[in-house]
């Protein structure tokens, strides 16, 4: 049997972009969570048992990363973005949440 997640690459996506594909298929298991990390945070994927994901951003606090030697660096929310379907993104905000035609979140992380 092979080890879950043997088979993920990371692979080219196109000019200055890198990726993992995940294709939810039951045949090719993957691992329950998937991570980035980057300087000041996280991100991780995790797959429910039925298909769908949770996406989790976090950002390291100082109580994260005391006596820890790996570089992590403390990190803050600083913005954030919902792109809506016929809307400018400037005219959202966090009650828009719920609006069918949301099709993009983006959270900006710094790194302190």
């Amino acid at each position: 049997m092979a080890k879950t997640g043997a088979h993920l690459r990371v692979v080219q996506m196109g000019t200055s972009v890198m990726g993992v594909k995940l294709d939810g298929n039951p045949a090719r298991p993957e691992p329950e969570y998937f991570r980035v990390v980057f300087p000041g945070g996280d991100v991780d994927l995790t797959r429910l048992d039925d298909g769908s994901y949770w996406v989790h951003i976090r950002v390291n606090r100082p109580q994260d990363i005391m006596g820890n030697e790996d570089g992590a660096k403390v990190g803050r929310l600083v913005d954030a973005r919902l792109d809506i379907a016929d809307m400018h993104a400037n005219d959202t905000n966090v009650g828009d949440f719920g609006h069918p035609g949301l099709y993009h979140v983006a959270v900006r992380v710094k790194a302190d």
